[in-house]
């Protein structure tokens, strides 16, 4: 019988990449986002970093596409590493001065990023076979959550243990390694083929002329609706629930543990026939994890709730992100279009998260914050079921995606 973890080599080695940048992502990312809360003292800097972030992502994918058309993707894959890692270097010469360029520092992030996530995403179609992607999102996302338990609580511990912000500079020159040495792995993963840049107006093109990828471009946005504020709300409610890094730390390894543990079962159990059974719980489950924030906003209730959506969102996220991948199959120029497709994908789903992020920010004049960060974690929750009422019809009925994509 095949194996359930078994990879091919290029797979592998995207596996390692890949596992050692989201390892320094979980060591610092959240606490990046705290740093930038704890110097503006309030919400606002939070959301400004995270729109700074959020603004150039998809200009960055335009450009990267541009930039190395006749070029493999593991390129502007290893130059979003290098950025990012510039980034890091940047914060811990700026240190605390940092708050005076939070909008700065979060539109360089964003830039490092799209880059990044440029790169991998294409590598993802290029370097993994059709019929192990469900395996590679899986145990890609098994592997990161055993990371993302000890690294949160690595940092925070530390973050609390030393006093001042010299607890966040060794956080931040932590990640800055651990990104090299994700740069020194990325010389494993195969080039693959150039990317074929087709004119930008093909990105736009392929909605029209395609259905069934109009139809996933709307569920991409709804999807970024929810990624817009997810990222940001736990570590918000938590910090200041208890004004301890700690927690924070705790919170997240907590929620990283709940999602290795969903990640394994979906890896093994949601076959293309069963995908929408489970996104069906993992909407309902993280739908679930928001109503429990409804009834206390006090530290158990948003352990609570990062339990249950890290629980859950394995279970929709795995198979969501393999269906638009099997409607691509579906294009029988893929390999010259992949570019295009990403470019369309990226760009919807950075609509969903910024238009969340410019809610949340004219809420808050208006609205108490925790009042309108929950609201908006239930809305955007429930929202995605509407995504999967449209991508039921494109589950593949066979256990070959590709084939039945063609029939």
């Amino acid at each position: 019988m095949d194996s359930p973890i078994r990879l091919s080599r290029g797979a592998l080695w995207l596996l390692f990449t890949f596992s050692g940048a989201q390892t320094a992502n979980a060591v610092a990312t959240v606490f990046v986002n705290l740093f930038m809360l704890v110097l503006a003292h309030n919400l606002s800097g939070l959301v400004t970093f995270n729109i700074g972030y959020f603004v150039p992502l998809t200009v960055t994918f335009y450009a990267a596409a541009k930039i190395f058309h006749d070029k493999p993707p593991l390129i502007p894959y290893r130059l979003g590493l290098l950025i990012t890692i510039l980034f890091y270097g940047t914060l811990l010469g700026l240190s605390h001065k940092a708050h005076e360029l939070i909008f700065l520092l979060g539109f360089f992030y964003g830039v490092a990023q799209g880059f990044y996530w440029f790169g991998l995403n294409l590598m993802t179609f290029d370097t993994i076979d059709p019929h192990q992607r469900m395996r590679f999102f899986g145990l890609s996302g098994a592997v990161n959550s055993v990371t993302g338990i000890v690294a949160p609580l690595f940092s925070g511990v530390l973050i609390s243990a030393i006093s001042g912000i010299g607890g966040y500079l060794v956080v931040f020159a932590t990640a800055l390694a651990l990104y090299t040495v994700s740069f020194v792995l990325s010389q494993g993963v195969p080039k693959g083929p150039p990317m074929h840049l087709r004119p930008v107006s093909d990105s736009w093109k392929i909605i029209t002329e395609h259905r069934s990828w109009a139809a996933i471009i709307k569920t991409i946005i709804v999807r970024g609706t929810r990624e817009g504020i997810t990222g940001l709300a736990g570590i918000f409610l938590i910090f200041v629930a208890t004004h301890n890094a700690a927690m924070v730390g705790i919170y997240t390894a907590l929620s990283a543990g709940a999602r290795m543990i969903a990640s394994l079962l979906t890896t093994r159990h949601a076959r293309h026939g069963r995908q929408i059974t489970f996104m069906v719980m993992g909407v309902t489950g993280i739908s679930g994890a928001g109503l429990l924030l409804m009834m206390g906003h006090s530290w158990p209730w948003i352990l609570g709730y990062g339990a249950l959506f890290g629980l859950s969102l394995p279970f929709y996220m795995v198979p969501s992100e393999n269906i638009p991948l099997s409607v691509m199959d579906q294009d029988p120029l893929i390999t010259q279009r992949r570019v295009s497709y990403t470019l369309s994908r990226e760009v919807a789903l950075n609509t969903g998260r910024l238009f969340t992020l410019l809610v949340l920010a004219l809420g808050t004049v208006w609205v108490n914050q925790e009042a309108i960060i929950i609201a908006l974690i239930v809305l955007t929750s429930l929202s995605q079921f509407w995504n999967i009422s449209v991508m039921a019809p494109m589950v593949p009925s066979s256990h070959d995606p590709v084939a039945a994509s063609k029939k």
